[in-house]
């Protein structure tokens, strides 16, 4: 049987100090000898054999006769467990599958890493009051820090402004001191009217939310008008069309946009409208891709069983997770982290899009 080895005092003084540095009982320049002794209660050369001890190892540094000696371990930092709010623009049961799968892995990823993460219920960015409904809402919440999807500019002007760390993720950030992540439609957007002029389309409407459209036009939109005018196309509000967002609303757009000048490609920004297009243009007697092309820019699971196979945008949603990991990082140990972050997409072609028909 192996005996239990005894620690001497010395060894017992070296690891009483080596704990003390870890952990910032001491931090950069040890006190002297006599200083020392007097502390723990031992004698001279019981400290002066611990520290050629630590030392020999490492987590000493000598400067010489007469100089203090420099603590060379690192201490240890708990890491602070930090309340992380998730901001959405719109209620989370009323978004899209794949926002909702993107939040829900940032939460659990978040939760993985030791932290507290709630999604928030939505509240409206379009009242009059809605800065200090906003700022009431903020600090009820008391949350360490906010995850702000698909913000307004108005709203992610205010935690600009605020002493509140924060980062968005997606919506108006441009020009924004602020930590963000987002991902960049327009090259997306520049290769579907590509696409589409290739097939003799010329007209092309982009049916996307109030945040795309006003106060102007989003980088995406922005895009898409941008590019008709490269082909020498007409960018007016017939192709980026205001619209009440309601079932009512969109179906009052759609027969009116078929009234005097038929469109001949959809891009739809939402699931939800490309579902309620196609229902529309399919009671209309309209074709898909015979009669109008269409493009949805979510690929969402509500519509894989839709035939012929949608043509989308294509991005990885999940870099965004890479960068909210960082940014969470500096926050917990007090950095300052403004870094922007760009996802970029691209157009892929789908059975959705055809040849504009010969009339």
């Amino acid at each position: 049987m192996q005996r239990v080895r005894r620690q001497s005092l010395v060894e017992i003084t070296a690891e009483h100090l080596r704990n003390g540095f870890r952990t910032g009982r001491w931090r950069g320049l040890l006190p002297g000898v006599l200083a020392l002794a007097s502390e723990l209660d031992v004698s001279k050369d019981t400290v002066r054999a611990a520290l050629r001890l630590l030392e020999s190892e490492g987590s000493l540094q000598d400067n010489g006769a007469g100089r203090s000696r420099k603590i060379m371990t690192r201490r240890i930092q708990k890491k602070r467990t930090l309340r992380i709010a998730i901001l959405t623009s719109l209620p989370f049961l009323e978004d899209n599958s794949r926002t909702q799968r993107l939040l829900l892995v940032i939460k659990n990823a978040l939760e993985t890493e030791g932290h507290v993460c709630i999604i928030c219920d939505q509240i409206s960015y379009v009242l009059p009051n809605c800065i200090r409904r906003l700022a009431r809402h903020v600090a009820a919440i008391e949350a360490d820090a906010w995850i702000v999807y698909e913000g307004t500019q108005q709203v992610l002007d205010w935690f600009v402004d605020t002493t509140v760390p924060a980062l968005a993720l997606g919506g108006r950030m441009q020009g924004l001191d602020m930590a963000s992540s987002r991902t960049d439609f327009a090259v997306a957007s520049e290769e579907c009217v590509d696409a589409l002029v290739a097939l003799e389309h010329s007209r092309i409407v982009f049916i996307a939310p109030e945040a795309w459209r006003h106060p102007t036009p989003s980088l995406a939109a922005s895009a898409f008008l941008a590019r008709l005018k490269h082909h020498g196309l007409p960018a007016t509000a017939y192709n980026l069309p205001d619209w009440e967002p309601t079932a009512e609303g969109f179906e009052s757009l759609m027969k009116a946009l078929f009234f005097a000048t038929p469109p001949t490609a959809f891009i739809f920004t939402e699931p939800s409208y490309c579902a309620g297009g196609r229902l529309i243009l399919a009671e209309m007697g309209l074709r898909v891709p015979v009669d109008v092309s269409l493009v949805n820019l979510v690929p969402d699971a509500v519509l894989q069983f839709q035939q012929p196979e949608l043509a989308y945008y294509q991005w990885p949603p999940y870099a965004h997770l890479k960068r909210i990991l960082r940014w969470v990082k500096a926050v917990q140990t007090g950095l300052e982290d403004k870094e922007a972050c760009v996802v970029y997409s691209k157009f892929v072609m789908g059975a959705t899009v055809g040849p504009v028909k010969k009339r």
